[in-house]
């Protein structure tokens, strides 16, 4: 048997490789562009000037430190959505973590830790409504390192939010 032409063969699938794996990164890098783009756009159309910006998987956060602002833009299927914070109307800021109660046979298939959490900034408001949420990770769809890592970048924005309120004072006679 000739080897020349597996060799041939060979040598043209390393090279296809070698053409469509970076395809498949600059996709991905495209698609973070394209989210840090349409936040830009969003904040502007706001008024908003971000002096910080934070990319996770399917949304981006974009903090306005002078107008005390936090814009999120998230990409469903539909399309983009965004939502402003407001800092001024917020008395509290908390990392909430819930954990799921999964059967550890299935977390086992999935890849995931011995449990699942739900990882999320959650901003009390002064006039009681509806709590604001900020979610970091949904725990299945993560590793345990990536968790880890998400966890980190959690607890420094609530440190930083929490800096950035106003105490609530009380007034006495």
């Amino acid at each position: 048997m000739n080897p020349i032409p597996f060799i041939l063969i060979l040598l043209a699938v390393v090279s296809l490789f070698y053409v469509v794996i970076p395809f498949f990164a600059s996709t991905s890098k495209r698609r973070m562009e394209n989210l840090v783009r349409k936040l830009n756009s969003a904040g502007a159309a706001s008024q908003l000037t971000f002096c910080s910006q934070e990319i996770l998987h399917n949304k981006a956060i974009g903090i306005d430190g002078i107008h005390r602002k936090i814009m999120i833009l998230e990409k469903k299927k539909e399309g983009y959505y965004s939502s402003i914070i407001a800092l001024d109307e917020v008395h509290d800021c908390q990392l909430v973590t819930k954990s799921d109660s999964i059967n550890s046979n299935n977390l086992k298939k999935l890849g995931a830790a011995n449990h699942a959490a739900t990882l999320e900034l959650q901003f009390e408001f002064n006039n009681h409504t509806q709590p604001a949420s900020i979610i970091f990770s949904n725990g299945i769809f993560n590793s345990k390192r990536e968790f880890e890592f998400l966890k980190a970048k959690a607890e420094y924005w609530c440190v930083m939010f929490s800096k950035m309120l106003h105490p609530q004072m009380e007034a006495r006679a």
